[in-house]
């Protein structure tokens, strides 16, 4: 094992000890039982231990660049990280980070099944601590801002159905094994009940700026987190100017389907309702197999495991109201899906499915190194998914006016949203000014819009991350084919990509010595 990746192995044990959700949906079974540790003497001791790992990557001596690659993306990740505990404090103001890691410790033992004594135990072990994880959490907030409260306060009211659903998944084991599920359940949704009278009691932060993460943290991750050497007013500049040229590009495509109406009109038009699950199960089924055909007959690999689809849960929806991807773990990947409209399906297909976020997650998966397989920038995976969503009209596919219209208003939505990251995080928009802001630059639902600003709150750059990552993968490729000449294709930029798995592009570009 290489030193870097040695190094990774200490984070990560140390990680999953810290998040033992995370652990779970991973596959390590050793933290099935526990809850996570976030009160501020815990979250002091493990800065303490990030710190002295980040110390000694710091102080690595490495000889190639590849080492140095991956140095230096573990590194920036356990910056940023160590930043967050110190200096962010979110688990002494975010509310629905506390809700956000007990519901997917919860889901994350549901998607392993039943059936099994030692996965009922742990689920029992696990709900036993609920009480006491949550008592922690009460006495851990300060002053959390509105928008956290109300995004808390939604993902608390789904819970109780997901701690049913635990039950009845393993209640019969419990039974058997003599332990008291319905006590340890009856204490756990006390608890759930006790905290949310608690928040709606609790003292708030009036300031409706208090959710973001402030312009100088937004210029910290873009270079940390993302590599990028474009602070966010650089990125706001280019946002607004992509913002212009989709709107533009919307515009000649409506014109050429019927110059009498508006984009706007003929999007109205062609949104339909989703049919039933199964109905939208198999469309999203057909769509994922036509694209691996039209890859494969450009001669572009598109092989990837199985990928379940599924809907999202009640819960999930709070966050994120259109799709997501769930990737492998103990557990197949899978494509979980909300409300989309019928006419975004095949979009969203290529975007989480093929050729987009599972393809390139499940050959990141398969690399033999760990700061390749585990460190990952949100600006590569999504940008990634933009790019393979672009990919197939280049590709020949799908390039009728009518659904290209669809595909650049999506699109036109992503860069909104990106906007609307960084205003929210550099204090230019308040959370009302932003839902405001997508609702009329976007058609779409209300609450849906409600739902992004939640996530982006809670997720700082990730909408901008977006954006940038799928601009600066357009341009690697260009870059790339331009280097290989006429011995280039798209298979050989996709295949190189892949093989630096979810580390940021710009890392990528280095590493194919294009760094000019």
């Amino acid at each position: 094992m290489a030193i870097t990746d040695s190094l990774c192995r200490s984070f990560l044990d140390l990680w999953w000890h810290f998040d033992p959700a995370a652990a779970t949906w991973a596959g390590i079974t050793a933290h099935d039982g526990r809850l996570g540790a976030f009160d501020p003497d815990s979250i002091r001791q493990h800065a303490a231990a990030f710190r002295s790992i980040a110390g000694a990557v710091e102080d690595l001596e490495v000889e190639d660049t590849a080492d140095e690659i991956d140095r230096t993306a573990l590194l920036d990740h356990l910056r940023v990280l160590l930043f967050r505990f110190e200096h962010e404090h979110p688990y002494q103001k975010n509310p629905a980070l506390w809700i956000e890691h007990l519901d997917s410790a919860f889901e994350g033992l549901l998607a392993r099944g039943a059936g099994d004594a030692e996965l009922a135990a742990a689920a029992l072990d696990r709900l036993r601590e609920v009480p006491a994880f949550l008592r922690t959490a009460r006495a851990s907030l300060r002053k959390p801002p509105v928008l956290f409260v109300e995004t808390a306060l939604a993902l608390l009211a789904e819970t109780p159905a997901l701690l049913d659903e635990t039950a009845r998944r393993f209640g019969a084991d419990w039974s058997r094994e003599g332990g008291d599920g319905a006590g340890v359940m009856t204490e756990a949704k006390t608890s759930l009940e006790q905290l949310s009278t608690a928040l709606r009691g609790l003292a708030v932060d009036p300031d409706p700026h208090a959710a973001a993460i402030g312009e100088d943290e937004v210029d910290r991750r873009l270079h940390y987190e993302h590599a990028s050497i474009h602070n966010a007013a650089e990125v706001w500049r280019g946002a607004l100017r992509l913002a212009a040229e989709v709107e533009s590009e919307v515009s000649a495509l409506a014109a050429a389907i019927d110059p009498a109406r508006t984009w706007r009109e003929l999007y109205e038009q062609a949104r339909e309702e989703s049919p039933v699950w199964s109905q939208l199960e198999a469309e999203l089924r057909e769509a994922l197999e036509q694209n691996t055909r039209l890859l494969e007959s450009r001669g572009i690999s598109a092989v990837a495991p199985p990928l379940e689809l599924a809907e999202l849960s009640p819960a999930a929806r709070v966050l994120e109201p259109l799709a997501c991807y769930q990737p492998a773990g103990l557990v197949p990947a899978a494509l979980l899906v909300g409300d989309p409209d019928r006419a975004a399906l095949p979009w969203l297909a290529a975007r989480l499915g093929i050729p987009g976020l599972h393809l390139q997650r499940s050959r990141r998966d398969a690399l033999p190194g760990l700061v390749r397989r585990h460190v990952t920038a949100t600006s590569t995976s999504l940008g990634w998914c933009l790019y393979a969503q672009e990919l197939l009209p280049e590709l020949g596919f799908m390039s009728e006016p009518e659904s290209r219209l669809i595909e650049r208003v999506l699109f036109l939505r992503d860069v909104q949203l990106g906007l609307v990251d960084l205003g929210l995080h550099t204090k230019q928009l308040t959370p009302d000014e932003a839902v405001g802001q997508l609702t009329a630059q976007v058609p779409g639902d209300p609450a849906a819009a409600l739902a992004d600003v939640r996530r982006l709150a809670c997720r700082p750059t990730s909408g901008c991350a977006a954006i940038l990552g799928r601009q600066e993968l357009r341009r690697l490729r260009e870059d790339f084919l331009a280097a290989r000449g006429d011995a280039g294709t798209l298979e050989d930029f996709q295949l190189e990509v892949f093989g630096y798995g979810g580390l940021p592009v710009p890392l990528i570009r280095w590493g194919m010595g294009l760094d000019a």
